[in-house]
């Protein structure tokens, strides 16, 4: 009998011999696809209600840098650590990546484009009204300048300003100790 892959990739497991018998439904070989790897991903279970098929991923895999998308979603939370498993397609030209190859990786939910974004640690918070703001660098002087906030990206220390600032402002960044007004 000739078998036939319905895809293209390398046996990695061959699990039975020329002229053996084999039972219905028993595995014969294990095909790995080169060009597509498939990654199984565990997200805590408060962040995996927000992610859908085809939502864009960024990984790193293997040292290199790589965009996928989310192919499907697990219906159910593991109740040991309270995640739930996301399975994750990456586009693996020339495969340069094996499987079982460690990756960690960042599901995009929104994308927001002609913002001003700073770093975290720039943003300040006033005594009073714990309103924030940061200290901007004009005229070489440094002014506190109030700032309104929008979304917040934890993983990259990144911070959307949706008023306060202009594009090309310069603002201080990190512990700066005492500065007067």
């Amino acid at each position: 009998t000739k078998i036939e892959a319905p895809t293209s990739g390398f046996v990695s497991v061959r699990s039975v011999e020329s002229g053996e018998h084999v039972s219905r439904g028993a595995t014969m070989f294990t095909v790995v696809r080169y060009d597509v790897l498939e990654l199984e991903a565990a997200v805590p279970a408060r962040y995996a209600g927000d992610a859908r098929p085809a939502m864009p991923v960024r990984c790193n895999a293997g040292g290199r840098e790589m965009t996928g998308r989310v192919a499907r979603v697990g219906p159910t939370i593991n109740p040991a650590n309270r995640s739930v498993t996301i399975y994750l397609q990456l586009r693996n030209r020339g495969g340069v990546l094996k499987g079982n190859t460690f990756a960690t990786g960042r599901i995009v939910a929104r994308t927001i484009n002609g913002t001003i974004v700073v770093p975290t640690s720039a943003i300040r918070y006033g005594q009073q009204q714990n309103a924030p703001f940061v200290y901007r660098i004009a005229n070489e002087a440094v002014e506190h300048q109030p700032v309104q906030l929008g979304v917040v990206d934890e993983a990259t220390g990144i911070v959307q300003v949706t008023s306060g600032l202009e594009v090309g402002d310069r603002v201080i960044v990190g512990n700066v100790g005492a500065i007067g007004r």
